[in-house]
């Protein structure tokens, strides 16, 4: 059985794939602006040594190369700025195709694998609450009366914005878990980043 980690990688390289030309785009756009910086530090070079001509070659020598450094910092800024801009899209975008990317069967495995850790979490606290969403509820509950019958479970249908998964806590809420499909995107953030990265950088090199 193929792991909810392994789709996640699968379902990057797709949506990478599927959004090639887009990236594509705009990392163009950003290599572009910053030749236009580029060009734009010489422009201030030749002004700079028209204004300085009596001034000695060490010293146009010099500021010579603090205007062009100037222009490669901005650009390599712009750079870094589009890449996360990028970056953070991509995992909005993520986030609201997971749903339907997931399979019922993959789904309900990953709950499954969820639900089991639940007594090495809490130990000996019996006395849990469960938060999930009002479409998850009869599935979730239905595995959690399978795996924990020794557990008295309060369910609470006020995970709203959850695309999936749950969160538990111990009935003084001390300890809390949270097994949402958003919280194993963003515990995979790491490699997200990497993947798209990889790409990009392909795609301007």
């Amino acid at each position: 059985m193929i792991s909810v980690e392994e789709k996640l990688r699968v379902f990057t390289q797709y949506l990478l794939s599927k959004e090639r030309k887009w990236g594509k785009d705009i990392i163009y756009e950003a290599k572009d602006k910053k030749k236009a910086m580029l060009v734009d530090s010489g422009e201030k070079i030749k002004k700079e040594k028209r204004a300085i001509e009596e001034r000695s070659y060490h010293t146009i020598f010099r500021d010579k190369n603090k205007i062009i450094a100037e222009g490669k910092n901005k650009a390599k800024t712009l750079e870094l700025e589009e890449k996360n801009r990028i970056l953070l899209d991509f995992n909005e975008m993520i986030r609201k195709q997971a749903r339907d990317y997931l399979t019922d069967e993959v789904y309900r495995d990953y709950l499954r694998d969820c639900v089991i850790q639940i007594p090495q979490v809490f130990g000996r606290k019996k006395d849990i609450i469960i938060f999930v969403n009002e479409r998850d509820y009869d599935q979730i509950k239905t595995i959690m009366d399978e795996q924990l019958d020794s557990f008295t479970i309060e369910y609470r249908q006020e995970c709203i914005d959850c695309i999936g998964g749950f969160v538990a806590e111990d009935a003084e809420g001390r300890l809390h878990c949270d097994f949402t499909v958003e919280n194993l995107i963003k515990s995979n953030y790491k490699l997200i980043g990497m993947t798209l990265n990889g790409f990009m950088e392909k795609q301007v090199s």
